[in-house]
């Protein structure tokens, strides 16, 4: 199993997303600048697929999903988050 490279942080951002055309809904749960946990409301995905976080209306996140468990899933971003991204975010 692959171990993390930087520490996260706990959240409790609900962020709109699409799974690459699915809409779902989704509680960033913790997160760190390469990757997160998330708890979907309805909805599932899959190991491997993209997922783009709707951060506002002109910006977005994207990732890939690297484990699933239940209603919960485990993303690497694409690239390290950005300093607009984590102010968005209010990190």
């Amino acid at each position: 199993m692959q171990t993390r490279t930087t520490n996260r942080q706990g959240s409790d951002i609900v962020l709109d997303c699409r799974v690459p055309i699915q809409r779902v809904r989704a509680i960033l749960c913790d997160i760190s600048p390469t990757g997160c946990r998330i708890e979907l409301f309805d909805g599932s995905v899959n190991k491997g697929a993209t997922i783009f976080f709707e951060l506002d209306e002109r910006n977005e996140l994207a990732g890939q999903i690297v484990w699933v468990k239940g209603n919960e899933a485990g993303v690497r971003f694409m690239h390290k988050l950005s300093p607009l991204a984590m102010n968005v975010l209010e990190l």
